[in-house]
């Protein structure tokens, strides 16, 4: 998750989307998960930047919490946003073709489009 913040959440990347007018195309914001403490644990950020097709930009869950469901409802949640903004499909970026979080999507219903690209129908 600090890999994922530092990337995605650095100052100059969230001004940047502030300042574009009407915010950034298709953006739909981040969700956040917490545990009974309130300690984060797991975000997820997606948008529909293409009429009908959702994306899903981001999933992290803190190693302590992985395989206890956080991460399927962050995308369930995300998937309920982007349906509510017209998806009719999800698609989700690997950073690799051999990444970790593969047979988590493919679990989810995902397919290949290409080696690192996958999608599923969300309607």
């Amino acid at each position: 998750m600090r890999r994922l913040i530092s990337a995605q959440c650095a100052l100059p990347r969230i001004r940047a989307e502030i300042e574009i007018p009407g915010g950034a195309p298709g953006w739909l914001g981040w969700l956040v998960a917490t545990d009974a403490e309130g300690a984060v644990v797991g975000a997820a950020a997606g948008g529909v930047p293409v009429p009908g097709e959702g994306e899903v930009y981001a999933l992290a869950v803190a190693a302590g919490s992985r395989r206890r469901g956080v991460g399927t409802a962050l995308v369930a949640a995300a998937t309920d946003r982007m349906r509510s903004y017209g998806a009719r499909d999800q698609r989700v970026e690997l950073p690799a073709e051999s990444d970790p979080s593969l047979p988590f999507y493919t679990r989810l219903g995902f397919t290949p489009l290409s080696p690192r690209r996958f999608s599923r129908t969300v309607v």
